[in-house]
């Protein structure tokens, strides 16, 4: 347990986050759950606690604590450091790409790469305004919303297999107002979908853990939930499902983009006819495939 005398001296919010830095500096956590460094860590973990936004005025960093704000957070960075909770899920706030989203245990906490590809909208490997888009492995609905934030005049299909994901997902649709643009389904990927349901974009960030690597994973990871990191007996197991299927479900110039992780290697090495078109950001790797492409490579793919 950390001792609360600790902070006795420390004033401001900017006091609070250097501490906390230095405690996690000092620390065995694992990054990666929205935050890759100490201080993104602290100054999330702070202002989410204070229900201040990220975008606070930097004239408010030096205002003073209460003693009640600096127990409640010293509560906080005690369950990051000695249990290795991930600050999202101990505030139930995490931000992506822009959005404040509501977290909880139900959904894997966001951070795929495909947000950065949305932002920078697909890099102008779209040579056409994107109307009807399926989110495949929605969770929080975190890239389903920001698709709407960068496209205005879309719809988006947003699937999960799970009804407690899906929960969340729609607390965050109705926070943004986007109940008319956006569906949550329910569905193990395209199960429930009609077969005449034809998408523009196909975006995906599905499980690609396998069982052999779960348990060698940071504690950190223990706390989401294994059906959102679990692929099965091989990484590529749902993903070969979304190849072989997505292309039923594309429109004529539509396009799949799937992030898979440090999987590359071993889905090049498996099918090595596949011409992928890969897409590299930041640790992560995103191919996508034409529905030209998919429908040449089905085959490939028949034992999914």
């Amino acid at each position: 347990m950390l001792s609360k005398t600790e902070i006795k001296d420390l004033y401001s919010i900017l006091d609070m986050i250097r501490w906390i830095s230095s405690k996690l500096n000092n620390s065995n956590v694992y990054y990666g759950h929205g935050t890759s460094n100490s201080w993104d860590e602290a100054f999330y973990l702070v202002f989410s606690s204070l229900n201040l936004s990220i975008n606070t005025p930097k004239e408010v960093y030096n205002a003073k604590l209460t003693s009640k704000e600096k127990n409640y957070i010293l509560n906080l960075i005690d369950f990051r450091i000695n249990k290795r909770i991930p600050v999202p899920y101990l505030t139930n706030i995490s931000w992506y790409y822009g959005l404040e989203l509501f977290i909880n245990r139900n959904v894997i906490i966001p951070r795929s790469s495909i947000g950065k590809l949305i932002t920078d909208r697909f890099s102008n490997i779209l040579k056409f305004k994107p109307k009807y888009i399926l989110d495949m492995c929605t969770g929080s609905g975190c890239l389903a919303i920001l698709m709407t934030n960068i496209y205005k005049n879309i719809l988006v299909d947003a699937i999960d297999i799970s009804y407690d994901a899906l929960d969340v997902a729609e607390i965050n649709i109705h926070n943004y107002n986007l109940d008319k643009k956006i569906t949550p389904i329910c569905s193990d990927l395209f199960q429930v979908l009609s077969p005449n349901s034809q998408y523009d974009l196909i975006i995906a960030n599905p499980p690609y853990i396998s069982k052999k690597e779960i348990n060698y994973l940071p504690k950190e990871f223990r706390y989401e939930p294994i059906i959102s990191l679990l692929s099965g007996d091989s990484n590529l197991c749902i993903i070969k499902k979304i190849i072989y299927h997505s292309s039923k479900y594309l429109c004529k110039n539509g396009l799949l983009f799937c992030e898979i992780g440090t999987n590359k290697h071993k889905l090049i090495k498996k099918y090595p006819k596949v011409l992928f078109n890969w897409i590299k950001i930041y640790d992560s790797n995103i191919f996508y495939l034409t529905k030209k492409q998919l429908l040449c490579y089905k085959n490939y793919f028949t034992n999914s």
